[in-house]
């Protein structure tokens, strides 16, 4: 689980901005909401932001998805290709690096990870974690800026022999991550393994409103009977009259002049030469069983995907990666969560959610502020609000920041500014 997140020059977030899991004192749906760790470290499942346009929601979203793709991602240009970073752009802080640390929880143990990096290379990377009270170092990198080359040191607890160190220091580039270089490497250090295979399998890929996920799903209901079970369960839940889920195959025409390019296509050298020989094309095209009552009578009928709603396929779509961060305790980060849903169906998936995890965490940005209305949702330190600062940067504050009885209405006292986080309007 991630406790907290802190960032500091990268989009518009200028200065340090620290966002947190970290549960407060407070008591309010604590059966629902935190999940204890073994060292007592009360922990939110559960975090939505609030703020105006462009006020910065989608960048702290975004630098979650940073950090999670550096840790792993080897850049196909090589050792001359840039590092994606993207620092603040008005001002100074151009030039300068960005700043990264996540502390987050593998295996019940608790570790930080703290990234320096500029356009073109990292300048320090750490990795620690707390075997008990006290942190101990798994890797320390840092740039040589006179020899140009990255120097990793393995902290005393560590078992790695001189070996294994070269191979590793040789297979990281300045532009990627130790876990990068590890991963390219036939050794086994356990304490980066947990780590590697924490990112890879619990930390998701973040969902924006121009996500396509319905190919997601498809792949999990097609290839696993309880990923389908799981999506009819939603579906139902959530009122869609969905009974079933099917997979027909389809044969399409193709037209001549597509088979004069048919070469350049990105497929198989058989597949082409079969399409070039028949002149038709073979797929699957995903099927939704309705029930329909017509009088006393239950009567199915079938309706491609491409004639379901928006709404529809987007629910859907969520389903795959609802039952991935549940089942695999797994952080799931989504930007604009109401995007073609009604608000009845977004209050749904946050219900079920957090009745459903343990482990799991859930991180949203929403313009639906009618939650804020819904008492058995909302705990203080799970809202947040991203304001755009004068300079162009983002603030970023928790509505437990603020000594505002929960008996009273935080809807109408976000609507009217109180907790700022909207828009200025002339």
């Amino acid at each position: 689980m991630i406790l907290e997140f802190k960032i500091q020059n990268f989009l518009s977030f200028k200065n340090q901005m620290t966002f947190s899991f970290e549960a407060t004192s407070d008591k309010t749906l604590d059966d629902y909401y935190v999940a204890v760790q073994k060292d007592g470290t009360r922990i939110l499942k559960m975090g939505m932001v609030y703020g105006a346009n462009a006020s910065g929601k989608s960048n702290l979203i975004e630098a979650f998805e940073f950090i999670s793709d550096f840790i792993h991602k080897t850049p196909p240009e090589g050792r001359n290709a840039e590092t994606d970073f993207i620092p603040f752009k008005f001002g100074k802080t151009a030039e300068e690096p960005g700043i990264f640390e996540l502390t987050f929880y593998v295996e019940d143990k608790k570790h930080r990870y703290r990234l320096v990096i500029d356009q073109e290379k990292v300048l320090e990377e750490k990795l620690l974690f707390y075997p008990g009270t006290q942190p101990a170092t798994i890797f320390e990198r840092f740039y040589d800026s006179k020899n140009k080359i990255s120097v990793i040191e393995f902290g005393s607890k560590i078992k790695v022999s001189e070996q294994a160190r070269e191979a590793i220091q040789l297979k990281t580039l300045k532009n990627t991550s130790v876990i990068a270089g590890y991963n390219q490497v036939n050794i086994s250090i356990p304490e980066i393994g947990s780590v590697n295979d924490w990112f890879e399998n619990q930390f998701l890929n973040a969902i924006n409103p121009y996500t396509d996920l319905t190919g997601f799903s498809d792949n999990g209901v097609k290839n696993n009977p309880e990923i389908k079970r799981h999506t009819l369960e939603f579906l139902k839940q959530a009122d869609f009259n969905i009974e079933d889920i099917l997979f027909e195959d389809r044969i399409h025409k193709v037209p001549e002049r597509i088979l004069e390019f048919i070469d350049k296509a990105p497929l198989p050298e058989d597949e082409i030469a079969k399409i070039k020989k028949d002149k038709v094309y073979h797929y699957e095209e995903t099927v939704f069983s309705h029930k329909i009552e017509e009088g006393q009578e239950s009567v199915f009928y079938t309706m491609p995907g491409n004639m379901q709603s928006q709404g529809t396929l987007r629910y859907y779509g969520l389903a795959a990666p609802f039952y991935h961060a549940i089942k695999n305790n797994a952080f799931l980060p989504i930007d604009e969560i109401g995007s073609a849903l009604h608000p009845l169906l977004v209050f749904h998936f946050i219900k079920e959610f957090l009745k459903e995890s343990k482990q799991s965490q859930l991180l949203f940005t929403t313009h639906n502020i009618s939650i804020l209305n819904e008492k058995d949702l909302i705990r203080k330190d799970a809202v947040w609000f991203t304001e755009k600062k004068k300079d162009g940067s983002t603030d970023l504050f928790s509505l437990a920041d603020f000594n505002f009885r929960k008996e009273l209405s935080y809807y109408k006292a976000y609507k009217i500014g109180k907790f700022g986080g909207i828009p200025e309007l002339l």
